[in-house]
């Protein structure tokens, strides 16, 4: 046969499976696609076992395809399975109830952050662009969410010049304002119930809206269980909060001290801002909502009166109410004003999530198995207006407890609720790993709230004779601590009628049966 003859089907055969052949393998990515193959996973068992062995192809999780990685990158990143919307891991991840570290977090999906029911809706922030609320005549009419004497949750509430507007047209099925608020002070200077009608009168077409959830400490005095207060009336509305400390509630973003001013000190040149100032007291230390609600902020007058001199309506998404004087007004004598916040109703954990964040954050939570069990002794012999022992007392307890440690392996701390001798992160990391805290009837004894939790786990509390207050046992109980009173050098062995001790009467108590009440504590909390 010629050269020039024309080619034979065989010939064509070979031409077209060669172009077809290379059109293949040039476009390998694409060909493997087309066929419904992974191009990734079938380069890398292919091309890696003929010893091709780099690629420069990166998957969606940022890794090397399946068989493309090597010893290197199976050591740094290692096995975990990777689905797209989620962080990578082997699944565990996604119910862990704990983390370590003060700094850590528990997995959550988007899409269970965004799914909550009404009643727990996570009032998740808008868009910049949608800060004006444009309402014509469907004013925001005001829900009466929760409600107790003195603890309230409301949604829509509405600040316009110094008056909070409660609207609706159901005026009969409200509770009556001395219920919700009775404090009075320069912060504001009423609060309304209107109907629709009066709204659209008053409050006119539009307004702004400021998103989330806020608390109220409407007191005109500071106490160091407004906390421990807000989140008991904000907890019932999630009574599925778990052991671990669990829930479906937003974190609050601001809690508004109407009465209070930034600042308590005068005659201060405020051109003279190097100076240090002295800010209002809110009963709680600074630090502490800092660390258990990382995303609330403080307001005070100055912020209100900002709202109110604006004459545009401002309306509270959803605002969490306490004030202990509604609430002393309808309560049993001889308990604690935060008492009807416990009528709420809610779940028996509602304290974990609190005590938990906090814990964290001091890296206090996770709990070896061998260590050492734990006793913190809160004493206020330097505090001039704070109750205190006697010092005898004080220096034969002192010494009795260290002795106590050394001989048992416990871990004592013997903590000053005066911050210059003791740093509130010591005192609080005393109080959150131990299982027994002791010390003089006082607001400083909340801070024991945050205790490690336990079926043994114990707060003591001494009294002048004769004398007692309810607050501590309530709080006790309510997070499933055991509480132990003492007036004088005896036990409590009953529960006696409230006789609010003095604040400057020192306290004289058997040191030898405190320490053996300690002792017996802390070892049935071994066992």
């Amino acid at each position: 046969m010629r050269w020039s003859a024309p080619p034979e089907r065989r010939e064509i055969a070979l031409v077209l499976l060669s172009l077809i052949a290379y059109f293949f393998a040039y476009n390998l990515d694409a060909s493997l696609n087309l066929i419904g193959v992974d191009p990734q996973a079938t380069q890398g068992a292919l091309f890696r076992n003929i010893g091709l062995g780099k690629t420069r192809v990166i998957g969606p999780d940022g890794r090397k395809p399946p068989g493309w990685r090597d010893p290197l990158e199976m050591d740094i990143y290692g096995e975990w399975q990777w689905e797209e919307g989620h962080v990578a891991g082997e699944g565990k991840e996604r119910s862990q109830p704990t983390v370590s570290g003060r700094h850590g977090a528990t997995w959550r999906a988007q899409q269970e952050m965004m799914n909550t029911s009404p009643g727990d809706q996570s009032f998740s922030e808008s868009t910049v662009d949608n800060a004006l609320q444009r309402w014509g005549e469907d004013v925001p009419q005001t829900q009466v969410v929760k409600h107790v004497p003195g603890y309230s949750i409301l949604d829509n509430v509405v600040l316009l010049n110094r008056t909070f507007y409660l609207v609706t047209d159901n005026k009969h099925a409200f509770p009556s304002i001395p219920t919700i608020v009775s404090s009075q002070g320069t912060g504001y200077a009423e609060w309304k119930v209107i109907s629709l009608r009066e709204g659209r009168e008053v409050l006119g077409t539009y307004g702004s809206t400021i998103r989330g959830v806020s608390w109220m400490s409407a007191d005109s005095q500071p106490d160091n269980s407004t906390l421990f207060a807000l989140w008991r009336t904000y907890s019932s509305l999630d009574t599925s909060i778990d052991e671990t400390g669990r829930t479906k509630l937003a974190p609050p973003h601001r809690l508004i001290f109407p009465h209070s001013h930034v600042f308590t000190d005068t005659g201060v040149d405020p051109d003279h801002y190097w100076e240090k100032r002295r800010r209002a007291d809110t009963g709680f230390h600074p630090y502490l909502a800092k660390a258990a609600f990382p995303q609330l902020t403080a307001q005070y007058l100055e912020g209100m009166e900002d709202y109110q001199k604006m004459s545009v309506p401002y309306v509270f998404e959803r605002l969490v109410v306490a004030d202990r004087a509604a609430a002393r007004k309808v309560g049993k004598e001889g308990m604690p004003a935060f008492s009807s916040a416990f009528e709420l109703g809610g779940s028996s954990h509602w304290w974990e999530p609190v005590r938990r964040s906090l814990a964290q954050f001091l890296d206090e939570y996770e709990v070896e198995p061998k260590a050492k069990k734990s006793v913190t002794y809160l004493y206020s012999q330097t505090v001039p207006s704070a109750p205190k022992l006697e010092s005898a007392d004080h220096n034969a307890l002192v010494e009795a407890l260290q002795k106590m440690g050394k001989s048992h392996g416990y871990e004592v701390h013997i903590v000053s609720i005066d911050t210059s001798q003791t740093n509130w992160v010591d005192r609080m990391t005393a109080i959150v790993k131990s299982s027994v805290v002791l010390g003089v009837h006082g607001s400083h004894l909340m801070d024991s709230v945050f205790m490690r939790p336990g079926p043994f786990s114990t707060l003591m509390e001494f009294f002048p004779e004769d004398k007692f207050a309810r607050d501590m046992q309530l709080a006790a109980h309510s997070i499933g601590l055991r509480y132990q009173g003492w007036q004088g050098k005896r036990p409590l062995t009953n529960d006696p009628s409230a006789v609010a001790p003095p604040k400057n009467e020192p306290v004289s108590i058997d040191v030898s049966a405190v320490v053996q009440a300690v002792g017996e504590a802390l070892s049935r909390d071994a066992k």
